[in-house]
């Protein structure tokens, strides 16, 4: 493919993503042939009463309560069943960044409806401005507990989110670590501007201004000028404004969307240039991503494959391409084993994307065994292929997506795991395995299923599917 063919390829691929309304009825990965799964409804477990049964039975050295944890599995599955089974493939890679952008914690508030507003916040305005993506995040109820703005008062503001916004949702810092633009008294004035912020009372997520918390009196943030204007959280909202529009933001923001999708190490250049659509766009996020798309850079043969999955998008690629049927459960399981739970990171700066932090002998040890689990019959848990028509069986779907040579079947399962690309060697252990059930090879026999899924788990296991 040509570099004009690619560009074009890529242009296509984002009109068609960009052209599936986040607010409609989100259509299914076509290999999937039986009805969506449907999560269970999300149930607030934590009344006060339970909640506080809990945390006083709940000392430092035991795990988490264990009332709890049903929550945080439906939570996880209402954003993973999205991302395993939606076409809008581009629309859950967003989401996922900008819940990761404006990470919060279960555990700092155990509510699984915060999480549910705030990502379905996210899920609808994926594509839209930055700037309304930045107060749905500060107003989220997720967040306002996470970063302590529910109890942040005029007697004493509380900087949390105040720095959080500006270091790690905004401005950011430079190359050296030094805050880009902002200083500490930004942060001070910032605060005050957020003081009055507050959760709503009961247990339904949203939000409230408690005008009796709130500092009056005029406020300067980044050089700008904020008076409280008697309709408290316009003024709140005036600072997220002012960040959102800040030059050291549109580049924050560009650098770290080009490390998502083209290189750990992007161009200045790209950088420049997609921080350039950002600001003159006022953070149109649907045309920064258009920007990225369709640049050389992105196109470029060195940055094919340069990226490593994470956890989350080896387990959901593998799902994806497979077709395969499972209980959520060993997904769940394996995620929060490799260190990228969903809605489970303490720290504000959210999950790395760097592959530094994933290429590790703990995180290969489970998707390695996360492949073996999609590939290999009893090897953990059971999990079927293609459809509920396939029986479970690996010849039977590849059967019925109208394969049947040995070339055919080394083909079609080389292009859904690694873009059809395998040395010579590759090629011929694949084949010698794919043989390896004795006799000529036919989809209609039962010795061959066997070598099938011996032959799938090697091509997973295969280091260049790790990549992007």
């Amino acid at each position: 493919m040509t570099a004009a063919q690619s560009r074009e390829w890529a242009t296509g691929y984002m009109k068609e993503q960009l052209g599936l309304d986040p607010a409609q009825p989100w259509p299914t990965n076509l290999h999937s042939t039986t009805p969506l799964p449907v999560a269970n409804p999300i149930v607030d477990t934590d009344t006060d009463f339970r909640l506080a049964a809990a945390q006083r039975a709940w000392k430092k050295d035991d795990p988490e309560p264990t009332v709890l944890k049903p929550e945080l599995q439906q939570i996880q599955d209402h954003d993973l069943i999205r991302k395993l089974y939606s076409r809008r493939q581009l629309l859950e890679k967003m989401v996922y960044f900008w819940d990761n952008h404006f990470n919060t914690d279960y555990r700092s508030h155990f509510r699984g409806q915060y999480e549910v507003y705030e990502n379905e916040a996210f899920r609808t305005r994926a594509y839209g401005r930055f700037v309304d993506l930045l107060i749905a995040s500060g107003k989220s109820p997720a967040m306002m507990v996470y970063l302590n703005t529910d109890v942040n008062k005029k007697e004493n503001p509380n900087e949390n989110y105040a720095r959080e916004v500006l270091e790690l949702h905004t401005l950011g810092v430079d190359e050296q670590g030094h805050p880009a633009g902002y200083t500490q008294a930004d942060i001070n004035e910032a605060a005050k501007a957020f003081t009055g912020w507050t959760v709503p009372e009961g247990s339904a997520p949203g939000f409230r201004f408690v005008s009796s918390r709130h500092s009056l009196g005029t406020k300067t943030v980044l050089g700008q000028s904020v008076a409280f204007d008697g309709s408290g959280p316009t003024e709140g909202e005036r600072v997220l404004q002012i960040a959102a529009s800040h030059p050291s933001t549109a580049r924050h923001l560009a650098k770290k969307l080009c490390e998502y999708f083209v290189s750990e190490t992007p161009s200045s250049a790209l950088i420049t240039e997609v921080a350039s659509v950002f600001s003159d766009s006022g953070g149109d996020i649907r045309k920064v991503l258009i920007a990225i798309v369709t640049s050389p850079d992105f196109n470029n043969v060195a940055n094919y494959r340069s990226l490593v999955k994470t956890p989350l998008e080896y387990v959901v690629g593998l799902y994806r391409n497979l077709g395969v049927w499972s209980s959520h459960e060993p997904i769940r399981r394996r995620l929060t084993a490799t260190g990228q739970g969903l809605f489970e990171m303490p720290p504000p700066t959210g999950y790395k994307e760097k592959s530094e932090h994933w290429l590790n002998t703990y995180v290969l040890f489970h998707e390695t065994a996360m492949a073996y689990e999609a590939t290999i019959p009893g090897f953990g848990s059971t999990i079927r292929f293609g459809s509920d028509t396939s029986g479970g069986l690996t010849r039977l779907w590849l059967k019925g997506l109208g394969l049947r040579t040995e070339a055919e079947v080394l083909g079609f399962l080389l292009n859904l795991t690694n873009d059809r690309v395998a040395t010579a060697t590759e090629y011929q252990i694949y084949l010698t395995t794919l043989r390896s059930g004795g006799g000529a090879f036919n989809l209609d026999s039962s010795s061959t299923e066997a070598a099938l899924d011996r032959t799938l788990a090697s091509m997973l296991t295969n280091p260049r599917y790790l990549y992007q």
